[in-house]
């Protein structure tokens, strides 16, 4: 896998131009860099010796949870294919960093989002036909499952298996079973997604809050947070524009480990 940098490229012109020279992760659940990182595997594997907790929150159930979760996948999402601006900054325990980003939507669910720090290109992640690929240069910084990254957008793709379901005060929650003792579950709330959580055995490990304006389907502020490694990333939206025609196909399509 090459370690070499590309050349610094003005932010807009990065979005188009091939991205071959990047370092790459298929289906990542992390991302690579020089400095160590640890999968997401192992970080479930250390929440489940921390104890075991009912997998199931208790609420009045929901009697028909498959027909809330068709109704949620249908209602969410722009319409059209949409462009938008976004301000983002990633933390943990050893600093921070940000930046400013561009995210490319088109509908139901390709979803290309590009990170850049003053005025290069330092991350690009793509979501589409069930496949999450990112490439890049930021160092030991972690991506979020499949899941969790359309969660990001205010998108509601929970994978295959059936949904069980409750009431939570004023959210319906739509849980999912993952491998294992993992379990994802999301509050619903007024036709938006509110908040995602991935669990195990009980315990919370990953989570997504969303802040949505009054009107608009892009949530106006996004914030994944890992609660074992204690790091999160945050993103605002400054700006959103819609297009007649679609994204170029092969925006989503980044390339894989060579």
């Amino acid at each position: 896998m090459s370690s070499s940098r590309p050349p610094k490229i003005r932010r807009f012109l990065l979005a188009y131009l091939g991205l071959g020279s990047f370092r790459a992760t298929r289906k990542a659940a992390y991302w690579r860099g020089p400095i160590k990182l640890r999968p997401l595997a192992s970080i479930a594997a250390a929440v489940v010796a921390a104890g075991c907790m009912t997998s199931i929150e208790s609420g009045p159930p929901i009697a028909n949870p498959a027909d809330v979760a068709g109704g949620l996948a249908e209602a969410v999402g722009a319409a059209g294919p949409v462009t938008l601006r976004f301000d983002w900054r990633y933390a943990d325990t050893r600093g921070d960093i940000g930046g400013e980003g561009v995210g490319r939507y088109n509908p139901p669910d390709s979803l290309r989002v590009d990170l850049f720090t003053s005025g290069d290109v330092a991350m690009a992640i793509a979501v589409a036909d069930g496949e999450l690929r990112s490439l890049g240069e930021i160092e030991d910084v972690e991506v979020p499952g499949l899941e969790l990254m359309y969660a990001m957008a205010g998108l509601f793709r929970p994978g295959e298996g059936a949904a069980e379901g409750y009431v939570a005060g004023s959210d319906s929650v739509l849980v999912y079973g993952g491998e294992g003792d993992r379990r994802t579950y999301f509050f619903v709330r007024d036709g938006r997604l509110r908040r995602v959580e991935e669990r195990v055995r009980g315990r919370t490990t990953q989570r997504v809050n969303l802040e949505w304006p009054d009107s608009g389907s892009w949530p106006a502020e996004a914030e994944y947070r890992n609660l074992v490694e204690r790091n999160r990333v945050r993103w605002v939206v400054t700006g959103t524009m819609s297009h007649e025609e679609s994204h170029p196909a092969d925006a989503y399509d980044l390339p894989p480990v060579p």
